[in-house]
C-alpha cells in the first residue's frame, strides 16, 4: 500500500471541492497498482467481449454480398457459406467468447474490491490516529461516511475508468477500422455528430463533478446527525423532543434532496443530449447511405454492414457519457477521503523522540498555558499553571464545572498540547517521548465507562491483548468483577451489546477498573469515576479504586468532594487557574475557595 503524506497540521475543512483533482486520481492509481496484472486480465477479457461481436457486421456484409446476392452459386454453396460462418461465430461464443467474459467480470471486481480494501485501511488507520481535537470538530457518523459510502463509490473507479475505458478505445478503434475499409466518406458522416458530443461531454463535467461532492458532504452530515440522535435517544425521549428531531431531519433531507437533484438534473440532461446525438447518427448515415446504395455506388451489405456497426460506434461514446458521472461521482468521494488521510494528527512523535519506560510516575506542570482551538468551548484555557505531584501521591482536583480540572488531566497523556510551559513525568517533557509509550504508563477510568461490542474477555484484555485467561481473571476480581461475572450466562465469553448497554452502569464501571488492572500503569486518571453510580455499586467500585490506586500517583476528579478528603493533596481551580493547593484539612482552615465548595457538603 502507498505511504500517506499530507501537510503539519489538520487543514480547515471547506465544502467546496480541493483543487488538485488529477493528483487524487493518481494518488488512487497508487492503490491498483499491486493489482495490475488483475486489470490487464479484465482489460484483456473485455477486448475480446466487445472485440468478437464486431465480426458479426463483416459475416453479414459478406452473406449479403457475396453470398445471398450472388447468382453464381448454388443453393448448396449458399448454405455451405452460412453454415460455415454463422455456425464458426456460435462456437466462438460459445467456447472463446463467454470463458474470457468471466475472466473479464471477475478480475474487474477483484481488483476493484482489493485496492478497496488497501484504501479503506488506510484511511482507517489515520482515523484511529487522530488528535481529540480531529473528533471534537468531526462527527462520528460524517467520519464513518467517508469510511463506507465514499470509498465504495470510489470502486467504481476501477470497473469504469480503468477497465471499461480501454475496452471502449479498442472497440471505436476496430469499428473505425471496419468502416473505413467499407468506406471512407460514410465513415465521416457517422462521425459528423462526434464534435457535438465532445462539446457537451466538457461542458458538462465539472457541474456535475461539484454536484456530486456537495451530495457526498450532506450525506455525512445526516450521518452524523442521525449518530449522534441514535446514540442520545434517551436524550431525545426524556424531553420529549422526538417531533423536534423529527423535524430538524426532514430538514436536513430536503436539503440534501434538492442537492441531490440538481445532480440528477445534470446527470439526466447529459444523458438526454448524448442520447439524442446517438439517436440521430444512424438516421444521417441511413439518409446518406440509402442515397448512395440508390445511386450504385454502395451495395446493399455494406449499408447493412454500417449500420449494424453505428450501434457498437455510439455505445462506447454513450459509456462515455456514463462514465463522465461515474468518474465525476467517484473523484467527489475520492477527494474527501485524501481529505482525511492528508490531514496529520497534531498530536505525534518527535522524529527523536524517546521511549519511556520504568517510569516512577513523578508528574510535574510548569507553567502551563491552553486554549482550545477550533471548539465552541469560549474560555476553556488553562493560565500559568504550576504543580508537582511525587511518585505514589494520590491527588484530587476540584472546582467548578468549566474551571479547567479535566483539561489539566487531558494534557498528561497528551491528548492535547499546551501551548506554552511543559507537562513533565519523571523530569521529561511528554512532548519528547514517543506518543505511545507515554500512553502505556497511563490508565484512565471515566465517569461514562466506555465498553466496544463484544465479550467481556475482548473489554478487559483491549489494553493488553496479549494477556492470559488467567491475567484477565485475576484482573477481575481486583476491580470486584469477577462475582457478576460469574453469574452472567456466558461469564466471560458474555456479549456486553454496544457500548456495554447489556450491563449496568456499576458493572460496566468495574469492567473498566479490570482493564485498568490489566494495563498496570504507572500514573492513573480517574475522572468522576463514582459520580453516576447508584450507593451499592459505588461502593464496590469505591473498594476496587483503592486497590487500584495504591502505588500509582493518582489524579482524582470529583464533584462530591466527601469523596476525595483523604487525597495527600487537593489542586483547587478556578477558571482555569490553580487558586489552592494543600491537604483536606489545610483547605478548610484557609476558608478560601476549597470551604466554599466544601461547606454545603459538611
Amino acid at each position: 500500500m502507498p505511504a500517506t503524506q499530507g501537510p503539519p497540521s489538520e487543514p480547515a475543512r471547506s465544502d467546496s471541492p480541493p483543487e488538485s483533482r488529477p493528483s487524487n486520481f493518481i494518488r488512487f492509481l497508487a492503490y491498483v497498482r499491486p493489482y495490475k496484472w488483475y486489470v490487464l486480465l479484465a482489460v484483456l477479457g473485455g477486448i475480446v467481449k466487445f472485440g468478437v461481436p464486431l465480426l458479426v457486421p463483416e459475416i453479414s456484409r459478406h452473406l449479403i454480398d457475396n453470398v445471398y446476392l450472388n447468382d453464381t452459386l448454388t443453393v448448396d454453396e449458399k448454405r455451405h457459406e452460412l453454415y460455415l460462418y454463422v455456425g464458426g461465430m456460435m462456437a466462438v461464443f460459445v467456447f472463446f467468447w463467454s470463458p474470457l467474459v468471466f475472466v473479464r467480470h471477475y478480475f474487474s471486481g477483484k481488483a476493484g474490491h482489493q485496492s478497496v480494501f488497501d484504501l479503506r485501511c488506510d484511511l482507517y488507520y489515520r482515523i484511529l490516529r487522530m488528535s481529540p481535537s480531529f473528533f471534537d470538530r468531526n462527527k462520528s457518523g460524517g467520519i464513518v461516511s467517508r469510511l463506507i459510502s465514499d470509498i465504495e463509490l470510489a470502486q467504481n473507479l476501477v470497473g469504469a475508468a480503468l477497465t471499461n475505458i480501454w475496452m471502449d478505445l479498442f472497440s471505436l478503434v476496430l469499428i473505425l477500422y471496419f468502416l473505413l475499409r467499407i468506406d471512407v466518406p460514410v465513415t465521416l458522416v457517422a462521425l459528423v455528430t462526434f464534435p457535438l458530443y465532445l462539446y457537451f461531454f466538457r461542458r458538462l463535467n465539472g457541474e456535475i463533478r461539484a454536484s456530486s461532492y456537495q451530495v457526498q458532504q450532506e450525506i455525512a452530515t445526516i450521518s452524523g446527525n442521525v449518530q449522534e440522535k441514535i446514540a442520545g435517544s434517551r436524550v431525545v425521549h426524556a424531553f420529549t423532543q422526538e417531533k423536534n428531531e423529527e423535524k430538524s431531519f426532514h430538514q436536513d433531507s430536503s436539503h440534501l434532496l434538492q442537492t441531490t437533484m440538481h445532480r440528477v438534473t445534470l446527470q439526466s440532461t447529459n444523458m438526454t443530449v448524448t442520447g439524442v446525438i446517438v439517436q440521430l447518427a444512424p438516421l444521417i448515415v441511413m439518409l446518406y447511405g440509402g442515397y448512395r446504395v440508390i445511386g450504385g455506388s454502395l451495395t446493399v451489405g455494406e449499408l447493412v454492414a454500417v449500420s449494424l456497426y453505428l450501434g457498437p460506434l455510439y455505445t462506447p461514446l454513450q459509456r462515455f457519457s456514463e462514465l463522465n458521472i461515474v468518474f465525476s461521482n467517484s473523484m467527489a468521494a475520492l477527494d474527501r477521503v485524501f481529505e482525511i488521510i492528508d490531514m496529520q494528527p497534531e498530536i505525534r512523535s518527535k522524529p527523536d523522540a524517546v521511549r519511556l519506560d520504568g517510569v516512577l510516575g513523578r508528574v510535574e506542570f510548569r507553567d502551563v498555558f491552553f486554549t482550545y482551538h477550533n471548539t465552541d468551548a469560549p474560555g476553556a484555557v488553562l493560565t500559568g499553571i504550576n504543580f508537582t505531584v511525587e511518585p505514589g501521591q494520590k491527588v484530587a482536583l476540584v472546582g467548578p464545572s468549566g474551571a479547567g480540572k479535566s483539561t489539566v488531566v487531558s494534557l498528561i497523556p497528551r491528548f492535547y498540547d499546551v501551548e506554552s510551559g511543559s507537562v513533565r513525568i519523571d523530569d521529561i517533557d511528554v512532548r519528547d517521548v514517543q506518543v505511545k509509550s507515554l500512553r502505556r504508563q497511563i490508565g484512565v477510568v471515566l465517569q461514562d465507562p466506555i465498553l466496544f461490542s463484544g465479550s467481556i474477555w475482548d473489554n478487559i484484555r483491549y489494553g493488553r491483548p496479549e494477556a492470559s485467561d488467567a491475567d484477565v481473571i485475576a484482573a477481575a476480581k481486583a476491580a470486584n468483577a469477577y462475582n457478576f461475572i460469574r453469574q452472567l450466562p456466558d461469564r466471560f465469553n458474555y456479549q456486553v451489546g454496544e457500548g456495554g448497554a447489556l450491563l449496568s452502569g456499576g458493572q460496566r464501571q468495574r469492567i473498566t477498573i479490570a482493564r485498568a488492572f490489566l494495563k498496570d500503569p504507572r500514573i492513573l486518571i480517574l475522572d468522576e469515576a463514582t459520580s453516576a453510580l447508584d450507593s451499592e455499586s459505588e461502593k464496590l467500585v469505591q473498594a476496587a479504586l483503592e486497590d487500584l490506586m495504591r502505588g500509582r500517583t493518582t489524579f482524582i476528579i470529583a464533584h462530591r468532594l466527601s469523596t476525595i478528603e483523604q487525597a495527600d493533596r487537593i489542586l483547587v481551580f478556578e477558571q482555569g487557574r490553580l487558586v489552592e493547593s494543600g491537604t483536606h484539612t489545610e483547605l478548610l482552615q484557609r476558608n478560601g475557595v476549597y470551604h466554599n465548595l466544601y461547606e454545603p457538603v459538611g
